[in-house]
């Protein structure tokens, strides 16, 4: 009969310290990417004749450009509020696969006027509402390696 308030206290000690475990409402990568629209607000790069702002040099009609992260790895490339060409369609489809760090995006390059149609993004900073990612890139030959921000609108 004496081992009963022990074991009792044994038993509430359990339950308090199965009941504070902190890794449970930690979000994947994958969720704070996902069901958002995700727009780019700085592309820097090193070329071969020097350090370059991409972003400066993006039109209106390209900056106002967003992605959609969907759950089935469906990327949605949206023109925005302006489209650089009325022929454009509003939106396109590609697909993105995050793989540890690796952030690939298939079908993003004509929409953002980039000479190739997928990315392969190194993620070095993924918050629910911000993403860095670091890039190389080979153009005509050139390599081409920078930086691209992306955050939630």
């Amino acid at each position: 009969m004496k081992n009963y308030p022990l074991l009792l206290l044994l038993f509430c000690c359990a339950l308090v310290f199965n009941g504070c475990s902190s890794d449970d409402d930690d979000p994947s990568q994958e969720d704070m990417l996902k069901n958002k629209r995700w727009q780019i607000t700085a592309l820097d790069a090193s070329t071969p004749i020097g350090d370059y702002d991409f972003y400066a040099d993006m039109e209106d009609c390209q900056r106002d450009n967003f992605v959609e992260f969907e759950d089935d790895e469906e990327l949605i490339i949206d023109e925005g509020a302006t489209k650089c060409r009325s022929s454009d369609p509003q939106r396109r489809n590609g697909s993105w696969t995050l793989k540890g760090n690796i952030l690939t995006l298939r079908g993003i390059g004509e929409a953002y006027g980039l000479p190739e149609d997928d990315l392969e993004l190194t993620v070095t900073e993924l918050t629910s509402t911000s993403l860095t990612a670091n890039f190389s890139q080979s153009v005509q030959g050139f390599p081409i390696n920078g930086t691209v921000t992306m955050e939630t609108m």
